[in-house]
């Protein structure tokens, strides 16, 4: 049974894997037996979670200092992947920006910056990898969705926006990729505590808000992400495409 969850021999791709959710999730599959390609702008920082995976599992990886909304650079880095690993099993489409505003104070560059990176770069990475997948009949893309995909949180008109675009974009990838093999799937998280959250009053009592609305009463982790990630990518989610896990502690399943 545990076997299905095992990655040995796998080769993954993550983005925004410098810090954050996307390093533990970097971590996670690394420990899980799959061979790590790094992917962010900060570039100096991927060597931290570098550092890292070397400690938890004694394995080298890739890195890859690129912006993921630059597509001759991703066209250029998916093709080397495939050239030094042979091979493309699993995407993990985490690179990601918020800058929250009320609406009226949302300028053009705002919305451009955050759709961008939160939603043009899982449609452009996952261009380029789906085409190293097909051939082969298999692959894993999970995309990193939110609750804000469905929910309408406040001050956040770009990033919710961007996240509702990615469930979309998440089910019809499904749908079209479905003949290849191709599982597609998101998840979408609740309000993760990654540790860049500042202390303010209008912060403070924005979390005082939702943890009164979340019935396990605290702000998730980045731990709390990486068995669903894992689930995803791993063969134990052979049957599952075009479909989202949350992950928010229950604060969807309740009126805010």
């Amino acid at each position: 049974m545990l076997g299905m969850f095992s990655l040995k021999e796998k080769v993954a791709i993550v983005t925004g894997s410098a810090r954050g959710i996307g390093q533990a999730y970097a971590i996670a599959l690394a420990e899980a037996g799959a061979s790590l390609v790094l992917v962010d702008i900060l570039e100096d920082n991927l060597k931290d979670t570098a550092a890292k995976i070397k400690e938890a599992t004694g394995t080298e990886v890739k890195l890859y200092g690129i912006d993921v909304t630059d597509s001759e650079k991703i066209q250029t880095m998916v093709d080397e992947v495939e050239t030094t690993f042979g091979k493309i099993d699993i995407l993990v489409n985490n690179a990601g920006i918020n800058a929250p505003k009320p609406f009226r104070e949302v300028t053009e560059e705002d919305w451009k910056k955050i759709i961008g990176v939160n939603l043009n770069s899982q449609f452009l990475m996952s261009k380029a990898v789906v085409e190293k997948m097909i051939p082969r009949n298999y692959g894993k893309i999970i995309n990193m969705a939110s609750v804000g995909g469905f929910m309408a949180l406040s001050d956040t008109a770009p990033y919710n926006a961007s996240k509702g675009g990615v469930l979309q974009l998440t089910k019809t990838m499904a749908a079209d990729l479905s003949e290849y093999n191709l599982n597609i799937n998101a998840i979408c998280p609740g309000f993760i505590d990654t540790g860049l959250l500042k202390s303010s009053k209008a912060r403070d009592e924005r979390l005082e808000k939702v943890l009164n609305n979340t019935p396990l009463n605290r702000l998730g982790s980045p731990k709390d992400l990486i068995g669903a990630c894992v689930f995803l990518a791993s063969d134990a989610s052979g049957y599952m495409t075009g479909t989202q896990i949350v992950v928010d502690g229950g604060m969807s399943a309740v009126a805010m």
